[in-house]
């Protein structure tokens, strides 16, 4: 099965209707372009764990699959740009059938209105686009939000909303398998599978090749690794590639440490199915961010990040679902 890999489309800030919640946009920074326009997560479910400042919207992905309730589907990631150690990462999961009560079944043309979850009546901070709360006079998700947005000199320092981009999407025909032993390898816990994952796909920018010292920095681990060494080989052909996406398949390490087991995977929250892999962000995305700085001036960098989703996608119950992220850190 080919692997579907993202990157930055830099031409799209000039096409702001594209990171609309209607265009089922796949986008890196700005505010979430929120699926379900209702049932959005509450402020105190998108704060770091540490911490208990509100988490930073890193990128979504739509990613719909062939099961009837799956029809639109986006992955939200979210992490706590404050901590470095244990640092603190979100992912929800949203889906809807074709026929629902927020989107036409024709798609949407650019001239329609913006649609947000402002018409559902929820009221939306309006530093990050997360849910208010009634404490803060329903405008700000948190006091932190609140004192960055009414001081200058802090909404300067401590940006929270990093810049926004669409990701292109295209099968890599050539991607080569991303496990070392594809066969027998028992160090990941997803399951192998033929299934096809149905995202749309766009088309790549050109851009400059892979900057070897961000890699380099991401890795930091022996030269002689075999699993950099298949990290390099198989991103070699799309060097800019920020997203790789493998549902139901393994992820593409980059390097043989910090490799979760099975057991380290937990169970879907809802269903009690296993989790299996979907997608991975890649470390070539921090050369587009603009990272905010944090009280404790430790830059923002990984390895991989590997997203587990429940591999049935389960419907029932909550409109939100969390979903689980391992981070291979550059450690």
């Amino acid at each position: 099965m080919s692997v579907m890999l993202g990157t930055i489309d830099k031409h799209s800030i000039t096409e702001s209707y594209k990171f609309s919640s209607a265009f089922y946009p796949s986008k890196v920074g700005g505010k979430p372009a929120w699926l379900d326009l209702f049932s959005i997560p509450e402020a105190s479910e998108l704060e770091c764990l540490k911490c208990n400042i509100p988490l930073v919207f890193l990128c979504q992905l739509y990613a719909p699959i062939d099961i009837y309730y799956c029809f639109h589907r986006t992955l939200f990631v979210f992490y706590c740009n404050e901590c470095k150690d244990g640092r603190t990462f979100a992912v929800f999961r949203s889906q809807l059938y074709r026929i629902n009560e927020f989107y036409p079944v024709e798609p949407a043309e650019p001239e329609d209105a913006i649609v947000s979850p402002v018409m559902c009546g929820i009221k939306l901070c309006k530093v990050c686009g997360c849910k208010s709360t009634a404490e803060f006079e329903n405008i700000y998700c948190s006091s932190h939000h609140k004192n960055i947005d009414l001081n200058e000199e802090l909404r300067d320092k401590f940006i929270v909303m990093l810049p926004e981009y669409i990701i292109n999407e295209i099968s890599d025909e050539n991607s080569e398998n991303s496990s070392l032993n594809s066969d027998d390898d028992d160090s990941d816990c997803s399951e192998n599978t033929n299934e096809e994952a149905h995202i749309p796909k766009g088309s790549l920018q050109d851009m400059d090749g892979l900057d070897e010292a961000l890699l380099e920095m991401a890795y930091g681990g022996d030269k002689d690794d075999e699993y950099f060494e298949k990290f390099k080989k198989s991103i070699s052909s799309v060097p800019e590639q920020i997203i790789r996406y493998n549902r139901l398949e393994s992820p593409l390490w980059i390097c043989s440490k910090n490799i979760p087991e099975a057991n380290d995977i937990p169970s879907c929250q809802y269903c009690g199915n296993q989790r299996s892999f979907e997608f991975q962000i890649m470390p070539q995305i921090l050369s587009y961010l603009k990272l905010p700085e944090s009280s404790t001036q430790e830059s923002f960098d990984f390895g991989v990040l590997a997203v587990y989703t429940c591999s049935n996608s389960c419907d029932p119950g909550q409109k939100y679902k969390k979903e689980f992220l391992w981070e291979q850190s550059s450690l």
